[in-house]
């Protein structure tokens, strides 16, 4: 259960944007919101590129005392609507202090906004939501600047992307917790790259279960993980849906997003950092440039086994 979720700010209207989404995933009755301002000597701005916003003359130090106040309206619009909220406002660098209070507070969930501009290096993320997502123990519910909030009705669809590896299955008991405090269904994504499903597959979406199965052993493989995920799923009492899909991973995750008119995406990462990250690329990453939902992101601590091609049995590929 999400019982205390932290919430950074530091003033701006960006990071104040991933309120109006978390609220359609928590209830008042079972979530304490802790909000936290965090304004660094170098830096009056807890999101990459905010501090040039600054008007002239106007110092850290009144930008400072802005976030703080906007942490008090904050705050207590959202105790009207309900919520048991807390506040804090600390000095010292963002990412460090979110990550610190996290850990501190014990906090089960960090909600933030994000640029989500594409572009090359850290230009993606920003370097503070990327040193969060990379680092932080609780999942990340990250909100890319270009999402728009939807009406006030109850999620109905979270996508959870898997590729076969235990690394990516630790993304599953938070999305079932999500589902089952909002009702919404489970839809499962299995990605089989087109090297490995052959070229009659290519582009092809199979639906799991139906009768456009083939005879290739990676998809009944497919077929029948799924099938696995989606009977602990049911024991838990969360509805769920699959589907197989080939192609590059980002373009179909990005694809049944907005076929589907998802609600949220639930993935796990390697909190890869460096030039490790900027060779290995990440499927993580182009999603949070195009996508139309937030992303509930948590930093995988299961190590990824390697599968080595056996006949025609091919490892799976990583989303991460």
């Amino acid at each position: 259960m999400i019982r205390r979720t932290l919430i950074p700010l530091d003033g701006s209207e960006l990071a104040e944007r991933a309120i109006p989404h978390l609220l359609r995933f928590v209830e008042p009755d079972q979530t304490e919101l802790l909000l936290m301002a965090a304004l660094s000597s170098t830096s009056s701005s807890l999101f990459e590129d905010t501090a040039r916003l600054l008007m002239p003359g106007q110092t850290a130090l009144s930008k400072g005392h802005e976030a703080g106040r906007r942490v008090d309206i904050v705050a207590q619009q959202l105790r009207q609507a309900g919520f048991n909220v807390a506040n804090r406002l600390l000095s010292g660098a963002p990412a460090a202090s979110i990550l610190h209070l996290a850990e501190e507070a014990y906090v089960d969930l960090i909600a933030m906004s994000t640029h989500g501009r594409t572009g090359l290096g850290q230009v993606l993320l920003g370097s503070v939501a990327d040193e969060v997502v990379r680092n932080a123990r609780p999942p990340v519910f990250l909100v890319p600047a270009a999402v728009v909030v939807k009406p006030d009705s109850l999620p109905r669809t979270i996508l959870l992307p898997l590729d076969g590896t235990p690394l990516a299955e630790t993304a599953i008991p938070v999305a079932s917790q999500f589902a089952q405090n909002t009702g919404a269904t489970i839809y499962l994504i299995r990605v089989v790259e087109p090297g490995d499903s052959g070229d009659e597959l290519q582009d092809a979406q199979i639906l799991a279960g139906s009768d456009y199965a083939g005879e290739q052993p990676i998809i009944r493989q497919a077929i029948s993980y799924l099938e696995r995920i989606q009977l602990r799923l049911q024991l838990t009492g969360v509805s769920s849906c699959s589907r197989i899909a080939a192609g590059d991973p980002a373009d179909v995750i990005a694809r049944i997003v907005h076929a589907e008119d998802a609600d949220l995406i639930v993935m796990s990462t390697h909190g890869r950092s460096g030039m490790e990250r900027m060779v290995h690329g990440s499927v993580v990453s182009r999603i949070i440039g195009n996508t139309i939902c937030p992303l509930l992101l948590m930093r995988g601590r299961v190590p990824v086994e390697a599968y080595e091609r056996t006949g025609n049995e091919v490892s799976a590929a990583s989303f991460c």
